[in-house]
């Protein structure tokens, strides 16, 4: 067991530490806010916290026992050298892709990054966590000691430093929506294939249907804007120029594996249209990727229903409903609904 102070940290993008603190008021109420900076909280629990405490927050990216602050790698090593980590994860509190950051890091600040990380990441052996792996975290911000914390991994967290899910964004994407779609397949452990036919509504400029021809599939991509040319010139994209209420049953494809929806409307809006379009495209439907708007703080406390509102579209379909929010994700989060849960291990 392990001793006092029982503290819970979790890290976050930069900018929705509200959105971690107000959904914690409903599924972890005998938590107390305790400390914040961007890109990370921590938390005071009544109870001894362990490393296998589960995330109470779907927009955390890594969620543990919080140890606190290390002045240097020499402090830290004495810290963790109790805990006896399998792994340490260094990263740094505040990541390129911040919810209002510019899609992409000047490669000098990348590198200046990476050299602040280096004497953390001596500290032990880095690398995706396997599961029953128990993880050291350290959180560095530049002038700031770095923050520490320890959790187990498991199916519920990802493998890699900092939540991240490795994507590759080419320079030809038109759009950071190919990193959402690459991030989701990745998390979520989708059998995305070449041959399935996939339906996005709001696909402009394109970087999502972009990933999926890529991928070998057939991408309808409804959106009264243009698509980019590199992806109108791709022979598995097909552009239907419309708005998401004037589109029409039939003209959907005849089948459709994968649904994906990425519109500026506010989530219930968006939920309502969907509700629309779904009936004829169920009995084929794999999976659903929807990208749902943080207009507010207040869309935190109507998660658990548009979780509902989802299940009653899909049905029996698409019985399993998770949420996250993805690292390309800014103010908005990722539903994906699946006919079967991800498999052992996924994350």
């Amino acid at each position: 067991m392990w001793a006092v102070p029982d503290f819970v940290f979790a890290t976050c993008a930069p900018g929705l530490e509200p959105a971690v603190k107000r959904e914690l008021l409903r599924t972890r109420p005998e938590l107390r806010f305790a400390y914040s900076r961007p890109g990370l909280v921590t938390f005071k629990s009544p109870r001894a916290v362990t490393p296998e405490d589960p995330p109470g927050s779907v927009f955390a990216r890594v969620w543990g026992r919080s140890i606190g602050a290390a002045a240097d790698p020499a402090a830290a090593a004495a810290q963790l050298a109790a805990l006896g980590p399998d792994r340490v994860h260094a990263f740094p509190r505040e990541p390129a892709a911040a919810p209002d950051a510019a899609p992409d890091a000047a490669p000098d600040a990348a590198q200046a990054r990476a050299l602040e990380l280096a004497p953390w990441q001596a500290l032990g052996p880095g690398g995706p966590a396997a599961p029953g792996e128990l993880v050291a975290d350290v959180i560095v911000a530049r002038g700031e000691p770095a923050w520490l914390g320890v959790h187990r991994h498991d199916a519920a967290r990802p493998a890699h430093p900092g939540g991240a899910i490795p994507v590759a964004l080419p320079p030809d994407a038109p759009s950071r929506a190919y990193g959402k779609i690459e991030e989701a397949i990745a998390w979520a452990r989708l059998p995305v294939a070449a041959g399935q036919v996939a339906l996005e509504i709001g696909a402009a400029p394109g970087g999502a249907a972009l990933a999926l021809a890529r991928r070998g599939l057939t991408v309808w991509g409804v959106d009264p804007g243009a698509l980019a040319p590199a992806v109108l010139a791709h022979p598995g994209v097909r552009h239907v120029p419309k708005k998401v209420g004037a589109l029409r049953w039939e003209e959907l494809p005849p089948r459709v594996d994968w649904l994906l929806l990425d519109v500026n409307l506010a989530p219930q809006v968006a939920l309502h249209e969907l509700a629309r379009l779904a009936p004829p495209l169920l009995p084929s439907l794999l999976g659903a990727v929807l990208t749902l708007k943080l207009n507010d703080w207040a869309f935190v406390d109507e998660l658990p229903a548009l979780v509902e509102r989802i299940r009653r579209i899909f049905g029996s379909a698409l019985p399993d409903v998770r949420l996250r929010h993805l690292p390309s994700n800014r103010r908005e989060i990722c539903a994906v609904a699946t006919r079967d849960p991800a498999p052992a291990g996924a994350g």
